[in-house]
């Protein structure tokens, strides 16, 4: 028979302003949610703001929920994004409740603004998309996905020209590989997270890795563009179901001037299978840019030259000779041989007029003086023929991995750049690089490649062997003394 659970206050009192939290005192309260609450706070010596979130009392209780508090601090502190909320300092208050202390903010959350403009225009929509994608891009190349992407969870800071985004709430990311010798974990078969944002694995409750990320990223793509949801329904199980097989409209089926290419790359970002979603977030935002013809323009009076090295941008610039020549020196030597030709003519009239006549006895003609020779014309200077342009290198090399567990996340410097088995592209170069790959269960372990050709290279990864513990001794308490377990 089980122990019973102790009885836990439900009142959730307000710290008061001036109420010292750490090093910090406390302002004012900003928001409250289902979890818990934030507050702003200062500084007393250096003035510094932060915000500082109180886990609440019912879930400070629970050492899952607190493993999940602190899995979140964690999460976030090993990714070290720009574009990810920085979380520096956690604690425990008098009454047992849990807190941690992250940046101030100043703006308004993502959702805020849909619910004021509707939708927001592709060039809008652009720099915000970009931001979240480096963010997810970078705590995916850390093992880590969020799970969780929805407007409420992307803030927008405010900026002298326009807003860019900060990515909140890794309350439920999940750890996809041994990164510190411990792994947060969720149940297997209950789905975590927002039913319209949710991908269909997500939605399985089962096989969750990064890729559920790509989903969101395009339902959150087709929100921003449409100002609606790509997939509804009556209730949030109405709408689980449909994300398994629904096709949504394309979104230039709901906002007119949007192109093929938008709706191109929402739908590969929204594949029901992830095998076929992209490899990484930065290859989807190529796609919506490309989509969305964001090209540098070429100056008055210059031509861009196509790269030899990367698609769509240029290598030099050509000044054109019209814009200084009005008539080009291939056209001027027709031009002098008419001229010539003319005054050819009128000299033999001239003669044919002064010969004398068979019918009569010559007279003495004078003998005219010689025509001055023509001005010599300079010689044109020789037209520029231009070298032959060679055929372009390809960009990158296609490197297949052969060897690893299915849903290894294969990335370079900290980026992701795919997903193994399979090829995955990496930039063509002579130099060495260093591949490193992580999969759930696996020891990670790195390879050194010369990526300057289509190759294949086999890995093998080393499984992990941990001892069998009980659900109990697997939750370890950051905040006792020690790292004690609970």
């Amino acid at each position: 028979m089980s122990a019973p659970t102790p009885d836990v206050p439900t009142a959730e009192p307000e710290l008061a302003n001036g109420q010292q939290i750490g090093e910090y005192q406390i302002d004012a309260k900003v928001g409250q949610g289902g979890f818990g609450t934030v507050y702003k706070a200062v500084h007393p010596l250096i003035g510094k703001q932060v915000a500082i979130k109180v886990l609440s009392r019912k879930f400070s209780a629970d050492p899952e929920m607190v493993s999940r508090f602190v899995a979140e601090a964690r999460a976030v502190n090993q990714i070290r994004n720009r574009f990810i909320i920085d979380i520096f300092s956690f604690g425990q208050l008098d009454d047992g409740r849990h807190y941690y202390v992250m940046e101030f903010l100043d703006g308004e959350p993502l959702d805020a603004r849909l619910d004021r403009v509707g939708h927001l225009a592709l060039g809008d929509a652009l720099p915000i998309l970009r931001g979240i994608a480096k963010a997810l891009d970078a705590a995916h190349a850390k093992g880590i996905a969020h799970r969780d992407l929805k407007p409420e969870n992307v803030f927008l800071i405010r900026g002298e020209d326009d807003a860019w985004p900060k990515l909140l709430d890794f309350g439920i990311a999940k750890l996809m590989g041994d990164v510190d010798g411990t792994k947060h974990k969720t149940r297997t078969g209950i789905p975590i997270g927002t039913p319209f944002y949710m991908s269909p694995e997500q939605c399985r409750g089962k096989d969750v890795d990064h890729r559920t990320d790509y989903y969101a990223f395009g339902v959150l793509a087709y929100q921003l563009l449409t100002g609606a949801h790509p997939i509804d329904g009556d209730d949030y199980m109405d709408i689980m179901m449909k994300q398994l097989t629904y096709e949504p409209p394309p979104p230039s089926s709901v906002v007119t001037g949007l192109s093929a290419g938008v709706d191109a790359a929402i739908a590969w970002l929204m594949k029901k299978d992830r095998a076929e979603r992209p490899t990484h977030l930065a290859a989807a935002m190529r796609a919506l840019e490309d989509a969305a013809g964001i090209v540098a323009p070429a100056p008055t009076g210059v031509v861009a030259v196509p790269s030899m090295t990367s698609p769509g941008s240029s290598l030099a610039l050509a000044q054109t000779s019209a814009a200084l020549d009005p008539i080009p020196s291939r056209k001027r030597w027709p031009l002098i041989a008419a001229a010539l030709g003319l005054v050819a003519i009128g000299a033999a009239v001239v003669l044919f007029l002064s010969s004398p006549s068979p019918s009569r006895s010559p007279s003495p003609v004078p003998t005219p003086a010689p025509a001055p020779a023509p001005a010599p014309v300079a010689a044109p200077a020789p037209v520029p023929v231009a070298a032959p342009v060679p055929a372009p290198a390809p960009a990158s090399s296609i490197i297949t991995i052969t060897g690893v567990p299915a849903g290894t996340d294969v990335s370079i410097a900290g980026t992701a750049i795919g997903v193994a088995p399979g090829p995955v592209q990496v930039p063509r170069a002579s130099s060495q690089v260093v591949l490193t790959f992580r999969a759930a269960g696996y020891v990670p372990a790195s390879r050194a490649i010369t990526p300057d050709r289509d190759q294949a290279l086999d890995v093998q990864l080393r499984p992990i062997r941990h001892a069998v513990k009980s659900d109990k001794d697997s939750i370890l308490d950051p905040f006792a003394g020690g790292g004690a377990k609970k």
